[in-house]
């Protein structure tokens, strides 16, 4: 068994902000200075949202012809958002995004609904931030030399860092064929099993699902490195460490926290626990200043494709903040399902929009082993043995809750 902190220990790096100034003078300098642009078309699609304090101070968002305007009050907000004052700061700094609220039971809604505020969230980040909001109908990728981009493209590593690079920067993600024999992946494979064989629901390292028979299924591991010298070895590996360094220098792998090196393991017919992924970011409870950017590696042990489960990714939404309705309006675009065969790798940022649905077979499901690679700053702000999730997610019954 693998003991983790039951209380997360993360230390902010914002300074503390004061509820008044900030809407009175702070954000609409920001707002000014080109925020309100980025956010007000969105926003008109929205009716007025307040954020209340529980001494009674509150302000409303409304759409204007600049962008957006903030009044004091909550009077003519169609929606009032009540916490208290350090989760507020929180949610402006991203620590927690609505999603992380709702879950970690931070929020109350006097008017209006949880919903009202995730429609808002993408002009939000706009208005604090300056985030781009994905928009289906303008976008578009392209390469080094202004050329329309093919998100469908597939590389190996003879294709040299740089034209790796480049892709993985606009598309958030990338797939490189044929990077472990055959041999590799068996070894890795026969590691995977030995672990699997000694998960056990509640054991702290391992997240479990539940099957429409009842049955537990084990659906990932996590710190797979701390119980295996093959997988603690993959951060030595000249091709993971070049994969995973694509976006910087500065990342290296997080074997002691984060859930260190992870095996995900496809099943059919789940119906309770975090077994397939919805639509999501990594960082979609919060924490993206923090988590972001990093890259994940994965090393694919055996097929996958729609039969035995396979990832999604919505090409360049890492560079933005996204509505999900606004994802089936860009699927036969920007959409890219990836097919891959033993020994591939993905590579993908955190913060990329990416999904992993249902196998739609009934035999095994696909088996992936990540390495994931982050800055500095987690390894200063986050503990061993702790991830930016684990208070809000864990269970005890030692499932894994989904959160949409």
């Amino acid at each position: 068994m693998i003991e983790a902190p039951r209380t997360m220990l993360l230390r902010s790096p914002f300074a503390a902000l004061d509820f008044d100034a900030f809407h009175r003078a702070e954000l609409p300098a920001r707002l000014a200075a080109g925020n309100g642009r980025i956010a007000g078309r969105d926003a008109r699609r929205r009716a007025p949202i307040a954020f209340a304090l529980p001494d009674g101070r509150a302000y409303t968002f409304a759409a204007a012809d600049a962008g957006i305007e903030i009044v004091p009050g909550s009077e003519s907000a169609a929606t009032i958002v009540e916490l208290e004052a350090r989760d507020w700061q929180d949610f402006v700094h991203e620590l927690h995004t609505t999603a992380g609220l709702l879950y970690g039971r931070r929020l109350r809604f006097p008017r209006g609904s949880y919903a009202d505020l995730e429609l808002w969230e993408p002009a939000l980040r706009a208005a604090f931030d300056g985030r781009p909001i994905y928009d289906p109908a303008g976008f578009e990728l392209r390469d080094a030399d202004g050329a329309p981009l093919d998100p469908n493209e597939r590389f190996t590593l003879d294709d040299g860092a740089d034209r790796l690079h480049r892709f993985l920067e606009q598309a958030g993600f990338l797939l490189v064929k044929h990077v472990f024999s055959a041999a590799e992946v068996a070894a890795l494979a026969r590691a995977a099993e030995r672990l699997a064989a000694a998960a056990t629901p509640g054991d702290r390292a391992s997240w479990w699902a539940r099957d429409g028979a009842g049955k537990d299924v084990l659906c990932r591991i996590t710190y797979a490195g701390r119980r295996s010298a093959e997988v603690a070895a993959l951060d030595d590996d000249a091709r993971i460490r070049a994969l995973g360094t694509l976006a910087g220098a500065d990342l290296r792998p997080a074997p002691d926290r984060c859930d260190g090196h992870s095996i995900v393991i496809k099943n059919a017919a789940v119906v309770e626990g975090l077994s397939d992924l919805p639509w999501h970011r990594d960082c979609g409870l919060g924490g993206h200043p923090i988590m972001c950017p990093n890259v994940q590696v994965g090393i694919q042990l055996d097929h996958a494709n729609a039969e035995s489960g396979q990832l999604h990714f919505l090409a360049g939404s890492w560079r933005t903040s996204c509505h999900r309705d606004d994802i089936e309006s860009a699927a036969r675009r920007h959409v890219v399902a990836l097919d891959t065969e033993p020994g591939d790798c993905t590579v993908h940022f955190g913060d990329a929009m990416h999904a992993a649905p249902p196998p739609r077979g009934h035999g095994p499901g696909r088996r992936a082993l990540y390495v994931s690679f982050f800055s500095e700053r987690v390894f200063s702000l986050i503990g061993p043995g702790q991830g930016y999730n684990d208070v809000l997610l864990s269970r005890d019954d030692g499932l894994v809750e989904a959160t949409h």
